[in-house]
């Protein structure tokens, strides 16, 4: 073979790893193949390399990019997806893409595993959720909305289990007094105002409505008045759904009037937690005596003392 400058050698064809090639090692030429110089994995040290074609490796599973030692620092991509095949063939890949600068994961399923707990999401179970993520809020759903953003504030947390529970509330009073129609007979108790609610309502003057089946703490204070001139009992209790609620009734004596012009006055007061088995479950409080001369007694605004309701309640969900 004569001997040629490099610019008159014939052009090369598709290489196929074996041809020969020639290195000084040592003072020493020597031969390789291609193959051998691919093969080598040796470290290449420059500002930047650019490439024009795909990077595949030889076998599957045969590479990895970087290293838990040696990470690269940033990994940029245009307008594609990094794609996470599954070890089983025709098992679903796992997608993470840019969707008009917003981060799409496509998944079969979600597993997220940590040190002494794991969550498993199976195949199908996870929605795409068509809008962003804003602060103060969480994002919660059911099979006719999937993506439904309530604030944090609405949800409370129990101290008593750890978890989240919609908020709801009441709070109400009655501005009128009630006097005891008939002596020994059930009367309701009647609210003519309401301060705040959410997710609890007023119907009918004394049904508290819950919207949400769950847990609800029940208190309320009265300010009873007996106007005779002699001792009667009064009685006080819930009823759930128009039946009386087990175990809820309290019974207090009421002193004699003070005199002819002054009637006797006693505060009842009631806590109580229940449950409300079905949505738009709701309670009433009911009242009695032995005498008609007994009532819930409203006391009108005087100077610097605002008016004192005849009766003052809340519900709030615990649970």
């Amino acid at each position: 073979m004569p001997n040629l400058p490099i610019s008159q050698l014939s052009q090369s064809t598709a290489l196929q790893g074996d041809e020969l090639l020639v290195n000084v090692q040592g003072g020493v030429t020597k031969k390789q193949t291609v193959q051998d110089i691919l093969s080598a994995n040796l470290s290449v040290t420059s500002s930047g390399i650019s490439l024009t074609g795909d990077i595949v490796p030889a076998t599957p599973q045969g590479a990895t990019l970087g290293s838990i030692d040696r990470p690269f620092a940033e990994l940029y991509l245009q307008s594609g997806s990094i794609s996470i095949e599954s070890d089983t063939p025709g098992d679903p890949s796992a997608l993470i893409s840019n969707i008009d600068g917003n981060l799409e994961v496509s998944v079969g399923g979600m597993l997220l595993v940590e040190s002494g707990s794991s969550f498993t999401a199976p195949t199908g179970s996870f929605e795409q959720l068509s809008a962003g993520l804003q602060e103060g809020y969480m994002w919660v759903g059911n099979s006719s909305n999937k993506n439904t953003p309530i604030p944090t504030g609405s949800f409370v947390q129990t101290s008593q289990t750890g978890s989240f529970v919609e908020s709801a509330y009441i709070s109400l009073y009655s501005s009128a007094s009630q006097q005891l129609g008939v002596s020994g007979a059930a009367q309701p108790v009647t609210f003519t105002s309401v301060w705040t609610q959410r997710g609890v309502s007023l119907v009918s003057g004394s049904q508290l409505v819950m919207e949400k089946a769950g847990t609800y703490q029940f208190n309320f204070v009265a300010q009873v008045q007996n106007t005779e001139n002699a001792v009667h009992d009064s009685y006080f209790w819930v009823k759930y759904n128009g039946s009386n609620f087990p175990n809820s009734a309290t019974q207090m004596s009421l002193l004699a009037r003070k005199n002819d012009s002054t009637p006797s006055a006693q505060l009842m007061t009631v806590d109580i937690v229940g449950v409300a088995q079905n949505d738009n479950d709701y309670i009433e409080l009911y009242w009695t005596g032995d005498s008609n001369t007994i009532r819930l007694n409203e006391t009108p605004a005087n100077g610097p003392v605002p008016e004192t309701p005849s009766v003052i309640a809340n519900i709030i969900r615990v649970g």
